[in-house]
Parts: structure tokens; C-alpha cells; sequence
């Protein structure tokens, strides 16, 4: 960080890079090291990457997470659930949980929408509390498109990676929901630039990762305490998002703002389109129907709390 000339007094500069706030009298940014230049006083707006201060990205994941929730809710209570009950497994399947049934075709779309789904309050409240809690650091060092880009693509990786394990290694009914796999992946984000940027502190959140994914992920499924997590979704969250974060701590291109922008709303879209078919799929009305003559949950079908 070096001082520059005094003519420049009197205006705080934003980093163009990562959104930091700087003084008027530093030519460097003084958290990633961009050089800093102070904007023309006719010029238009330039054009980059949706700016992450505002956590934009955050609040309209969070929004459409909370709507599907209380969707959910509504559904329940439709059924005579309590809101602290169990619910059926068509309740989860209607708004978009992951179902996998080793040997069948299963809907491709319900990697995506399971990421918005939740088995209960507990559930739901943790992945927020811990998304917002991370968010703050990452969104704002890499722009909200960019964020939202990341947050769509290693929620799809964990469950992908969920999917896998569950027919290739260990195969097994399971249907799974829950947005921890993207927030794992909102971790690596944070993790694979810190790296790239030799930042020390990568250490202590690698640490805090290994201690949610081993200690406290492996214990709680080993306790038999009726609750099972979804490691291979965390990891495979985690990894995904360790990739696009050392990508992003790299050298920017401003050309590629535009795409940027572009991906992110397309993301955005397909997580709606993929809400809306888990709404039109006849799996959960089949399920629902079996239900209703039964009066018992399907059976085989195992619902795996995908929680940190």
C-alpha cells in the first residue's frame, strides 16, 4: 500500500476488484492489492460485476429458500401436520427433495431444486444463520454474480455427489433436501481463495471444515440417533467450491463481467424452473397417493436430514 497524490483528497474509493472500501490518499487497494483509480467525475458507470457489499445475491437466495419453506409449511398444515412434526415424504418431494432409487431413472431438475428444500425449522434455520454468517465475507470479496453463480453450481456438485455415492458406492433408497451442500460449498469458496491469495487464515477454515464434516457430520450418522447427514453432499459442496474460489482469486478479466452477470441470472432462472417441474412431477403425487391409502410413509425410503 503506498499513499498517492493529495489531489485525490476527500473521496473514499471502492476496489473495482473485490468492493473494498479504501481511502482517498492509497493507489492499492489495501485488501487485494488492485490498483485503485478514481473515477471521472462525467464518467458513465462502468460496467462489471453485480457489487457484493449489498449481499443481493444472499437476500434473493435466502428469499426464494424462505418462500419454498413456507410453502412447505402450508402444505403440512393442509395435512394436519404440526409444524414441528415430521412431515410426509411427498411434502418434500412436492417442492423438490432429491429422491434416489438406485437402478431407476430419477428427475435430473432435483438436483438443483433439493438445494431449496428443508426437513423441518432446525433444518432450515441452521443453513441460513450459517449462509448469511459466511456470505458476509465471501460475497462482497467476489461480487454477487459471481456468488450466486457458486452457490447454484456446488449445491448441483453436492448432490451430484450425494446421487453417486448412493448408487455407485453405497447404493441405497434415499431422499434427501437441504441447501448445507451449497453453504459447504460457500466454505470452499472461502477456502480456495484464501489459498490462492497465501492467505494464513485459510488454516482456521480448513479446520472449521474438517470439524463439521468429520467430527461432527461422521459422529452424529455413527450415533444412530435416527438423524443422517449428508456427508457426500458437504463434500462434494466443499470441493466444488474450493475450485471456483482459487479460480476466482485469480487475475480478472473485466471482458468477462457481462458473462458473469448473464450466468448469474440464468442460475437464478433455472433454480425457479426447477421448483416449478418438482411442483408439476407426478412422483409426489403418486407418493402422496400411497400415503392417503396406507396411512404409513412409503416404503424404502429413507429421509436423510442433508444439515450441517
Amino acid at each position: 500500500m503506498t499513499a498517492g497524490s493529495p489531489g485525490g483528497r476527500g473521496r473514499s474509493l471502492h476496489c473495482a476488484r473485490c468492493g473494498a472500501l479504501n481511502g482517498s490518499d492509497f493507489d492499492r487497494c489495501i485488501r487485494c492489492g488492485a490498483p485503485l483509480l478514481a473515477p471521472a467525475v462525467h464518467a458513465p458507470p462502468a460496467r462489471g460485476p453485480l457489487d457484493g457489499r449489498s449481499l443481493l445475491a444472499t437476500k434473493a437466495l435466502v428469499a426464494i429458500t424462505a418462500f419454498v419453506f413456507v410453502g412447505q409449511m402450508m402444505a403440512a398444515h393442509a395435512r394436519g401436520l404440526g409444524l414441528l412434526s415430521g412431515w410426509d415424504s411427498s411434502n418434500y418431494l412436492r417442492f423438490g427433495a432429491l429422491l434416489v432409487v438406485p437402478g431407476a431413472p430419477f428427475e435430473p431438475f432435483r438436483l438443483l431444486s433439493a438445494v431449496f428444500v428443508h426437513m423441518g425449522v432446525l433444518h432450515f434455520a441452521m443453513n441460513m444463520f450459517t449462509l448469511g454468517m459466511l456470505a458476509r465475507s465471501a460475497e462482497p470479496a467476489i461480487g454477487s454474480a459471481r456468488f450466486a453463480i457458486a452457490y447454484v453450481v456446488t449445491g448441483v456438485a453436492g448432490f451430484a455427489a450425494s446421487a453417486g455415492w448412493n448408487v455407485l458406492v453405497q447404493p441405497e433408497v434415499v431422499l434427501t433436501a437441504g441447501a448445507s451442500g451449497a453453504v459447504f460449498g460457500v466454505m470452499g469458496l472461502l477456502l480456495g481463495w484464501l489459498v490462492r491469495r497465501r492467505d494464513p487464515r485459510w488454516k482456521d477454515l480448513a479446520l472449521q471444515a474438517v470439524f463439521y464434516i468429520v467430527l461432527f457430520g461422521f459422529v452424529v450418522n455413527a450415533s444412530n440417533t435416527g438423524i443422517r447427514i449428508n456427508n457426500a453432499a458437504h463434500i462434494g459442496g466443499l470441493l466444488s467450491g474450493a475450485l471456483l474460489g482459487a479460480i476466482y482469486a485469480g487475475p480478472t478479466r473485466r471482458r468477462y463481467d457481462g458473462v458473469a452477470n448473464a450466468g448469474a441470472l440464468v442460475g437464478v432462472l433455472a433454480c425457479v424452473a426447477s421448483l416449478a417441474l418438482a411442483q408439476r412431477s407426478p412422483v409426489w403425487r403418486a407418493a402422496e397417493s400411497l400415503e392417503g391409502r396406507s396411512g404409513l410413509e412409503p416404503p424404502g425410503i429413507e429421509e436423510r436430514l442433508d444439515q450441517r
